[in-house]
């Protein structure tokens, strides 16, 4: 991994994009992006409750909810790490992209990236390591990338 990588390590509510500089080793924090909704419960996520139609055989929800809200502010959230992967190509900042995120988001940024994004990503980690310390994430992402 060189300079014109960018490595993205992903959850439901935050994203941090990493460069590797000098030694690949050395990992730059590039930018963080956070989504505080996604951690949210359904239930705080909902400002009402959906309207009510009444009927002679009785009331009935106006409005049935199909998705969950919160999965609804996780692939919002999605957009926006696309949108910002989508910036940096525009911009000529990165050549290869490696994903790291669980694999319910890595299918998530997958179902809306865009065509010159996705001609980027050179290596796909399905694992949860953006909690873990730096040096550790770096140390498996890399174990992971050599098939060891």
């Amino acid at each position: 991994m060189d300079e014109r990588t960018w490595i993205v390590l992903a959850d439901a509510a935050t994203a941090r994009v990493y460069v590797p500089r000098g030694e690949r080793r050395n990992w730059t924090l590039l930018a963080e992006l956070t989504h505080p909704q996604s951690r949210a419960k359904e239930s705080e996520l909902l400002s009402d409750k959906p309207g009510r139609v009444k009927q002679s055989t009785g009331s009935r929800s106006a409005m049935e909810r199909h998705t969950p809200r919160k999965e609804v502010e996780i692939t919002e959230f999605a957009r926006e790490i696309v949108k910002a992967l989508d910036d940096g190509v525009v911009r000529n900042a990165y050549d290869r992209l490696v994903l790291v995120a669980p694999p319910e988001m890595v299918g998530m940024l997958r179902a809306t990236l865009s065509q010159r994004v996705a001609d980027r990503i050179t290596a796909t980690v399905e694992k949860d390591y953006l909690h873990l310390d730096p040096p550790v994430a770096r140390e498996r992402i890399e174990r992971e990338l050599s098939g060891s």
